[in-house]
This record gives structure tokens, C-alpha cells and sequence, in this order.
């Protein structure tokens, strides 16, 4: 549903100032969750991300080919450009989306915890954030 003016909008997700308060949530979030589990206590989490935020903006193109006499494509122009809108507050480019940062590894240290802990850990990090296991470090 798109806001109607002076309509408050509301996101499900904070808004991070950078990638790296996005990956200290992470990690502060993860630690939770894991310290929830039988046999953990006090656990440090430490998480690497692979890029930052990405955004991704309209865009208008314009494609120009000319074409030999055989039908093969003797020069292409492809011209491209932002898409802007403008209003009274001014002009801005239309954002489509914004891609958060990607786990790239993370580490794991739970003080004490068994091998079976250590397998319901990586099970968990591996569900939760769509990364193999072998990107995945639990130590004790």
C-alpha cells in the first residue's frame, strides 16, 4: 500500500545507518537466539559481510542497432539513463530496491559447548542465513 501525504509509514525492519550497524545487529540478534538454546551460555557471535548495502534505481534505455546485410549486428549504441522524478521538494532518482548485505562467514565461540551443541549451532546458522555449513566456524 503506498502512503497517502502527511500518512506515516512503517517499516517492519530498522533502517541502518551503515552496513556495519546492519552486521552488529546481526550479530547482537544471532548471539541471542543462540544463547536461547540448551547448553549455551554467554556465546560471541562474529559475522563478515560480503558487500554493503546495494540499491538499485530506474533506469530508461534506448538501444540502437544497425545490421549487416547478412542480419548479423554491425554496431550497437545503448544509451541509458536514470529515471528522475521531480516535485515540489525537488528531484530524486526512483529507487526500486535495496538489497542488504550478504553473510559471507560467520563465527561462532560457546564456552563448553558439546559436539551435538556445536551441530544444532551450524544447522541453525546455516537455515537462518542460507550460507553452507563450511562457512560456518563453532568453537568452545
Amino acid at each position: 500500500m503506498i502512503p497517502t501525504e502527511g500518512e506515516a509509514t512503517t517499516t517492519e525492519e530498522p533502517v541502518y545507518k551503515s552496513a556495519n550497524d546492519y552486521c552488529l545487529n546481526l550479530e547482537l540478534k544471532t548471539a541471542g537466539l543462540l544463547n536461547e538454546l540448551d547448553e549455551v551460555d554467554n556465546c560471541k557471535v562474529q559475522i563478515t559481510l560480503v558487500y554493503g548495502y546495494e540499491y538499485v534505481y530506474a533506469t530508461d534505455q534506448h538501444v540502437v542497432e544497425a545490421f549487416n546485410s547478412d542480419g548479423t549486428t554491425a554496431q550497437k549504441e545503448t544509451d541509458k539513463a536514470y529515471v528522475v522524478i521531480t516535485s515540489e521538494k525537488g528531484s530524486e532518482t526512483v529507487l526500486l530496491r535495496e538489497k542488504m548485505p550478504i553473510v559471507q562467514g560467520i563465527a561462532v565461540v560457546c564456552k563448553g559447548a558439546s559436539y551435538e551443541t556445536q551441530y544444532k549451532i551450524i544447522s541453525l546458522l546455516t537455515a537462518l542465513f542460507d550460507i553452507p555449513s563450511n562457512k560456518i566456524s563453532v568453537q568452545n
